[in-house]
Order: C-alpha cells, then sequence, then structure tokens
C-alpha cells in the first residue's frame, strides 16, 4: 500500500494585477518584467487572508476527495506568511472545514515547505496509523514585500494550493529528498518586527521586515539544487529522466527553468509553467501548479511526476511520485 494524491484544490483572489499595473508606480515595464522573469500578472489578496485562502483551496481539495471532514486525521499548512501567530493557519483551516479532530501544525521551510509537508506527512502516515492527510500551501506575499523594490515585488504572487494525501493501491510516492545549506550571506531574507520590552530597546522595524533577495546567488543556488535534486530521487527510485511525464518546479523565475533544463538536458515540455498567470506564490506554487495541471487534463493516473522546490535557508527539496 502506497501513499498517493487523492486530489488537489486551489484558491487564487480575484484582483489580477498586470506589469502594466506596476509600471504606473515603479519604473518598470511589461517587457522588462516579462523578459527577466517570464511573469504577466499575479493575484493579489483583497480582503483575503492566509488562512481563509487556505481554507477555500482546502475545500475544494476536500470535496473533489469525496471524503468526510471527520476523516481526515492529519492537517499541514505550509506557509511563510502566517496572518496570526496563534492559532497556526492550520487549526484555522481545520476550522473552517470542520474536522473535529486531527493532528494539526504548520512549517515553513520557505518555498520548498509544500514538498517538507509531503514527506512529513507520508512518515506519520506510516508511523501513527493516520490514512488520510490535508496538505495546504498557503502564502500573502503581498503583505511581506516592498512594493517600492522592483527587484522583488514584481516576483511574488498571493494564491494558496492543496492536496489530500491517502493511503491506497497505487505506487504514490516513489522517492524524496530534501536539504538545506548555509546561506552565508543572507542572499533571501525577511525579518520579523521586534518591538522594544521594558527589558531591551532592540527594535526591528522598516525595510528589515519585508523580503530582500541577491538575485544572482539565489539563481546560481536554484540551478544547483535542482541539478542534484532531480539526479537523486531519480536515483533513488530506479526511474530514467524520460520516464517522467512531467516536472512541477517551483515557479520563481522563468530564467532559472530554462537554466536548469539547459544544463540537465531536458525538454521544456516536460515542465509544468503556470509562473507567466500566478508568479512566484511561495509555498503555494508547487499545489497551484498541481491543480491546474489536473484540471486542465493534463495528468493521469499512472503518470510519474516529479515535484521540485528551492527557496531561503537554502532549502529545497525534490519528490517522485504516481499521479
Amino acid at each position: 500500500m502506497g501513499i498517493s494524491i487523492l486530489s488537489t484544490g486551489c484558491f487564487l483572489p480575484e484582483k489580477i494585477v498586470t506589469n502594466d499595473d506596476l509600471a504606473t508606480f515603479l519604473d518598470t515595464s511589461d517587457e522588462w518584467i516579462t523578459t527577466r522573469t517570464g511573469i504577466k500578472t499575479r493575484h493579489i489578496a483583497v480582503g483575503e487572508t492566509t488562512s481563509t485562502m487556505g481554507a477555500k483551496a482546502a475545500a475544494q481539495a476536500l470535496e473533489r476527495s469525496g471524503l468526510s471532514p471527520d476523516e481526515i486525521d492529519l492537517v499541514i499548512c505550509a506557509t511563510v506568511s502566517p496572518d496570526v501567530c496563534c492559532p497556526m493557519v492550520s487549526a484555522n483551516i481545520k476550522k473552517a472545514l470542520q474536522i473535529e479532530s486531527a493532528a494539526t501544525f504548520d512549517i515553513n521551510v520557505n518555498c520548498s515547505s509544500f514538498i517538507y509537508a509531503i514527506a512529513i506527512a507520508s512518515s506519520m502516515m506510516q508511523t501513527c496509523g493516520y490514512r488520510n492527510a490535508l496538505i495546504v500551501g498557503s502564502d500573502t506575499n503581498s503583505q511581506i514585500i516592498d512594493w517600492s523594490d522592483r527587484s522583488t515585488c514584481v516576483l511574488f504572487g498571493d494564491g494558496a494550493g492543496a492536496a489530500i494525501l491517502t493511503k491506497d493501491d497505487r505506487r504514490g510516492i516513489l522517492s524524496s529528498h530534501l536539504d538545506c545549506i548555509i546561506d552565508q550571506d543572507n542572499m533571501l531574507y525577511c525579518a520579523n518586527k521586534i518591538d522594544p520590552t521594558p527589558f531591551s530597546d532592540h527594535a526591528v522595524q522598516g525595510a528589515d521586515t519585508k523580503v530582500s533577495m541577491h538575485g544572482s546567488g539565489v539563481m546560481r543556488f536554484a540551478i544547483h539544487a535542482f541539478h542534484d535534486a532531480v539526479e537523486i530521487v531519480t536515483q533513488k527510485a530506479g526511474v530514467k529522466l524520460e520516464d517522467i511525464q512531467l516536472i512541477f518546479p517551483h515557479q520563481a523565475n522563468i530564467r532559472i527553468l530554462y537554466s536548469a533544463a539547459k544544463k540537465m538536458g531536458i525538454d521544456m515540455d516536460k515542465f509544468y509553467v503556470d509562473i507567466d498567470k500566478v508568479a512566484n506564490t511561495s509555498c503555494a506554487s508547487i499545489p497551484i501548479a498541481l491543480d491546474l495541471a489536473a484540471t486542465e487534463g493534463k495528468l493521469k493516473r499512472g503518470d510519474l511526476i516529479m515535484l521540485i522546490a528551492f527557496g531561503g535557508g537554502l532549502s529545497s527539496g525534490a519528490m517522485l511520485l504516481e499521479w
């Protein structure tokens, strides 16, 4: 008995922001953004939160699964932008779906979080006797980016994606790889706001609490991590690249995908790409792509697919599974 993806769901805010919209207050243009990132539009939350977006994506996945809320044994939310510190976002999602009793927690491994969450869930399903797990990736990046910094704010969007894992007679997850190397130079960084206390006047305010990134360094890391992850998960599973129907990479920058594909001799047709429409949605990136591909009819049962992510930390992860 394997652990497989039973169903998916996603939610994207109604508000769509184009590159031309950004050009009204930034020194940029549609051509500048498109040629450097591959992004044309992104969805931006207006009233939605990380919790509410996650709940809507999760509700869609639950409805498509045919399961009742009481059949969910585990809820994990992957996010870098929780709307609340307490309770955790996963608890808000659980409450919204009326899941009465299930182990519940959030994780933050930046943009690699969804793959980590699946790996953690599958391990808990094997050791704790859980049969069904709800995994959600949800991020409101618009709340943590500096909208005056064109090097970062053009890259991100908001949204949520979800998947339900179940034990069944398919092979399911075949292999996985998780890694994190030291980010010596803080190439990808976002501080929490720290207020002074009666015992300390130390505070972190202003731009430090927004995302900062050294793009060229992150790109070099991502291409290297991509190459290593592909080799490791295929070798572990005894699978050749040509046997894989579709690769779902983290949607960070189209140039990263082009460079990784060229380095490994992979045809870009093997990549599912939606960055042009949704931009970088951080923890939601891969589950949104999975759901869009499924609803577009690009996935069929028995397909071998690969998930690959890279992000702050500097973290990375990959997973090979049978759809």
